[in-house]
């Protein structure tokens, strides 16, 4: 399937609905349950790597099998289609000619005009608790994407993250509009000692942002946190912490 999609991207022959198999594969690479194209693994955002899964293999005494991919799709499809309705889906083929999709850094967005956001949802890089590379190396080799020239922030110092986020949000401060929200995800890391808002404050008022809030949502384990055997409040994140912002 891979190699059918990147022949048709090369002579310009793929349309939406390549586009929308291509998206709903991407995510069923890899997982937890049959509606998935492997056997028993990680979920879908964190793919292991093939020494790793011969291991789960050997230990769970599994061996993969085959699967419909034809039929995985056509019900994932469904399911991510079951509540879009024809107005729905009018008003997101009228909107479809002004949406600008961007593949770049954030503190540089020079094709967003200024003060034209209402909104900014996002959520950085937890300082370098995540390879996003290693995690994302089966979903890239799958569209043709080399993970290791994807540039991606990784930092280890506090305070190198925290000027790269000042940058991010003078950034967003010049694009939003007067009064505009930003909601900004972080987390706890280094096994809760490093709360990641501490940083985020400092760094939005730099930037000329207000901080309004800090959301703090009490995070239930997902089965992520319990295949790497996370079963306490120890290790790994365990609350979802939104700061919001105002621009002045």
């Amino acid at each position: 399937m891979a190699g059918l999609v990147i022949e048709r991207i090369m002579n310009k022959e793929i349309d939406f609905v390549d586009q929308w198999i291509q998206m709903v594969a991407t995510n069923r690479l890899t997982g937890h349950s049959p509606g998935f194209f492997s056997v028993y693994t990680l979920p879908p955002n964190q793919a292991v790597t093939i020494e790793s899964q011969k291991k789960i293999n050997k230990n769970r005494n599994q061996v993969p099998e085959m699967r419909d991919v034809k039929k995985i799709i056509i019900k994932k499809s469904k399911s991510l289609l079951a509540d879009i309705s024809v107005e729905d889906y009018k008003n997101l083929k009228s909107i479809n000619r002004n949406i600008l999709l961007i593949t770049g850094s954030s503190d540089k967005t020079k094709e967003i005009k200024n003060e034209t956001v209402n909104l900014v949802v996002t959520s950085p890089p937890f300082l370098d608790t995540v390879d996003y590379n290693t995690d994302n190396w089966l979903r890239c080799w799958f569209n043709n994407i080399d993970s290791s020239k994807v540039k991606i922030w990784k930092f280890k110092e506090e305070k190198e993250w925290q000027y790269a986020m000042k940058n991010v949000f003078k950034e967003l401060n010049r694009i939003l509009k007067k009064s505009g929200k930003i909601a900004f995800e972080v987390g706890e890391v280094r096994n809760g000692k490093v709360l990641l808002e501490n940083l985020v404050i400092p760094a939005a008022i730099e930037a000329g942002l207000k901080p309004t809030m800090i959301l703090i949502n009490d995070q239930i384990f997902t089965k992520t946190s319990n295949c790497w055997g996370v079963d306490n409040l120890k290790k790994g994140t365990n609350t979802n912490r939104i700061v919001l912002l105002t621009k002045n």
